[in-house]
């Protein structure tokens, strides 16, 4: 998925991506201000939103404000990226749910199919389930007859190497040895995606959407920290997810020595036989009445939160923390404590906020990663000729 140049030089097609992502990036222009935006000469600015329209990638706009004083003649004509000039896929496979979504290229979701599943469901089920719904969702976005897939991103637990192939996956072992991408490839069928497909963790990408449109949005670093029935981290620095040299950067959940599996377990013990999250309701409902007891189960697991968080924060030195997963519906009540205990902790504590975007933070991820994915094909370096 390239932009195509009237001609094969490469200076043309160089040009014509200057000015498609310098309306992608700031909004509509005339070709006037693009020309001053971009450094280019008028004529060439002139030629190439005429062939950018032509192509599909731009497309003209009203005016800013039609009502507003201008002057004599006709208005100059405006041009922005065209949104519909494709779409992009995120799949989440998780535990107990198949989340899909589809999103125009500024992000909108236009789609979305949410599937229940089983924990203990086997992977040649399991992928089926994903089969059908990312067959569903992809029949019930408006465009789909006439809107090229660009990227497609699946996302899932476990460490996943480049390739997409999942190397390890505790929450989902059926998952182990399987590559991702190539099953959601083989779902899609051959030349369905005119573009990359791709497979990443989901807490990574999770951390990705906190960025995007969470609540750390425009935080250049931060640590993301999933609590609730897993355990487990994430990394981003410099806005890119951290993958290390095996893809297992942030598998602290995985720590003997946190022992964060059997801290979510006791707190869930607060009620008796409890192996749902009823039991985090039900002690966060108890906490806000002023149960002393709820609030010693509570401070426990905020203080066993709060050393995994102290070790990746003296560790990355993040800008913020974001507390995701089940029990960040908690809110402050598990905030607050996790706060106090990394004053001790921490020379320079990190500041920590809850999640804002629920169970859809993993897909709303892929669906961002699925821009990137194309902003970097799009709008990147001209290949050389051979």
């Amino acid at each position: 998925m390239r932009i195509k140049g009237g001609d094969p030089s490469a200076l043309r097609r160089r040009n014509l991506a200057t000015m498609l992502s310098n309306v992608y990036e700031h909004g509509a222009q005339t070709v006037t201000e693009l020309a001053r935006s971009t450094g280019l000469s008028r004529p060439t600015c002139e030629e190439g939103v005429v062939e950018l329209v032509a192509q599909g990638w731009a497309a003209e706009t009203a005016p800013p404000d039609p009502t507003a004083a201008r002057q004599p003649g006709r208005p100059a004509k405006r041009y922005e990226f065209n949104a519909d000039a494709g779409r992009v896929l995120g799949v989440d496979v998780g535990a107990h749910k198949i989340l899909t979504m589809v999103a125009d290229l500024r992000g909108a979701v236009t789609a979305v199919r949410r599937t229940d599943v089983d924990p203990a469901l086997p992977a040649k089920e399991r992928l089926a389930a994903m089969g059908d719904a990312v067959t569903a969702c992809l029949a019930s976005e408006p465009s789909a007859d006439h809107s090229p897939l660009l990227a497609a991103v699946i996302a899932s637990p476990g460490i996943i190497d480049a390739e997409g192939r999942v190397v390890l996956s505790n929450p989902l072992p059926e998952l182990t040895g399987l590559n991702l991408a190539d099953e959601l490839a083989r779902i899609l069928g051959p030349g369905r995606v005119d573009g990359p497909i791709r497979a990443e963790n989901d807490m990574r990408l999770a951390a990705l959407a906190e960025q995007w449109r969470g609540v750390a949005a425009g935080v250049p670093d931060l640590v993301y920290i999933h609590a609730g029935h897993r355990m487990g981290a994430a990394v981003l620095i410099d806005g890119k997810p951290y993958r290390g040299r095996r893809g297992a950067a942030g598998e602290i959940g995985t720590l003997g020595l946190l022992d964060w599996a059997n801290s979510y377990r006791r707190l869930l013990s607060y009620v008796p036989d409890s192996t749902t999250g009823d039991a985090t309701l039900r002690v966060f409902t108890d906490l806000r009445e002023g149960n002393a007891r709820a609030r010693e189960f509570v401070d426990s697991f905020a203080r066993d939160l709060a050393t995994g968080v102290a070790v990746m924060s003296m560790t990355i030195d993040p800008t913020l923390v974001v507390v995701g997963g089940g029990i960040s519906r908690a809110g402050d009540d598990i905030i607050e404590p996790v706060r106090q205990h990394l004053i001790d902790l921490c020379l320079f504590p990190p500041e920590v906020k809850a999640s804002s975007l629920g169970d859809e933070s993993v897909a709303l991820g892929a669906v961002r990663n699925g821009l990137q994915q194309m902003e970097a094909r799009l709008f990147g370096p001209i290949p050389s000729s051979p």
